[in-house]
């Protein structure tokens, strides 16, 4: 009896060892033909966690360099258009100064108000235009909404919202992927300060406002500035609301002060000539058009279309100036994003490196165990054979 347990513990052991020996085999070249040191997480547990770290950010980089690749393609459309609308408003605010000219005639009035009419409906259709994936590009975040409307009398309106789409192109970096019409096109600087002129001027008058500014911004009041001469020179008399606040000689060295209220004046001043000025800090590009197509249809010699068109050219090359500044910062957006797509693109590089490091297989240490294990192998299949044949009767 005792012969026989020791006769089967002894091909029980010997067989076992030949299984481990055929798993090590087996495991060196599943090895080499991956060129994985790691093939489970029993392998290195330690390496495993770190290598699923590794994994989960780059799944992150993945899809911020996604968030890129679609913020730039949105930025790149946005910029294209912009750089049309500069074009126009340049264009605008040429034809607007070409109609003050004096020497026009009626016919030059018509082609230039035909050439503005023309202007106007092109850019309509830029503010209102879409990206590759039919979306608004100036409708804020009501992308699917047509922006800008247009009524007969060729008043604007917006119908979009004054919001920007953020791309998170980092875990911690959001970037504005678009503008809202509105702060584009609609709320652009007051080239004249804080006051929108209304001019009621005399014939042959010269007379243009340069600046008007009023410090104290809880003052909403209108005001009225009237000129007349006298034997002492000009004299000009400042309404606010209706009622005359101050009466003085008019210096323009000086200008016209009043409290918090500053106004500065320019041209030929004709006796009964005024000003009314209306508290307005931003002004609107498409009513700058609109008045100026309205306004080519005046005489040459009325003085205060004139003036007005002096102010609606001024209204263009602010306008101009403010979609440049906006262009401006969409090129600053696109190299921000260039710089975070470098960045993550030399960061996929370091943790593959230190992935490699973990994961990777050393081929030549891997065949010597190779080796080592088939020669391991190959004595536990001599001593399964010999154990195996062992039998009492061989010796009978």
């Amino acid at each position: 009896m005792i012969s026989r347990i020791a006769s089967f513990h002894n091909y029980s052991s010997v067989a076992n060892d030949m299984n481990r020996q055929q798993v090590k085999v087996a495991e060196n070249q599943e090895q080499l033909a991956s060129g994985k040191r790691l093939l489970t997480a029993g392998d290195d547990p330690v390496s495993s966690i770190y290598i699923q770290n590794f994994d989960q950010q780059t799944t992150q980089i993945e899809q911020s360099l996604k968030s890129i690749t679609l913020a730039r393609n949105r930025l790149d459309n946005e910029e294209t258009v912009i750089t049309e609308v500069e074009s126009m408003l340049d264009e605008a605010k040429r034809k607007s100064m070409l109609m003050v000219n004096g020497s026009l005639s009626d016919d030059d009035r018509v082609a230039h108000k035909q050439d503005m009419q023309g202007l106007f409906d092109n850019f309509m259709n830029l503010v209102n235009a879409k990206d590759e994936s039919g979306n608004f590009i100036f409708a804020g975040t009501q992308y699917s909404k047509q922006p800008f409307f247009r009524d007969n009398g060729g008043n604007v309106t917006y119908a979009g919202d004054s919001y920007q789409r953020m791309a998170k192109v980092a875990p911690a970096v959001d970037v504005p992927v678009n503008d809202p019409g509105d702060k584009l096109f609609m709320e652009v600087d007051n080239p004249y300060g804080d006051y929108q002129p209304d001019y009621a001027l005399q014939s042959g008058s010269l007379l243009l406002l340069s600046q008007a500014q009023n410090t104290n911004n809880a003052d909403q009041s209108s005001y009225r500035v009237e000129f007349s001469s006298t034997s002492a020179g000009t004299s000009y008399q400042l309404f606010q609301n209706g009622s005359v606040v101050s009466t003085a000689q008019y210096d323009p060295n000086k200008g016209i002060e009043w409290g918090t209220l500053k106004i500065d004046v320019e041209g030929e001043i004709e006796d009964g000539d005024a000003i009314d000025l209306t508290r307005q800090d931003k002004v609107n590009i498409f009513d700058s058009f609109r008045r100026s197509i309205e306004l080519s249809d005046s005489s040459v010699s009325d003085a205060s279309a004139t003036a007005e068109l002096h102010q609606t050219a001024a209204e263009l090359s602010e306008g101009f100036k403010h979609i440049n500044r906006a262009r401006s910062e969409v090129g600053t957006r696109l190299q921000t994003l260039d710089r975070q797509e470098d960045m993550h693109e030399d960061f996929k590089i370091v943790m593959s490196q230190a992935r490699g490091t973990l994961e990777d297989l050393d081929y030549a240490t891997a065949v010597i165990e190779l080796n080592e294990n088939m020669m391991a192998l190959q004595a536990s299949q001599q001593a399964f054979a010999k154990t195996k044949d062992l039998n009492l009767f061989n010796y009978i």
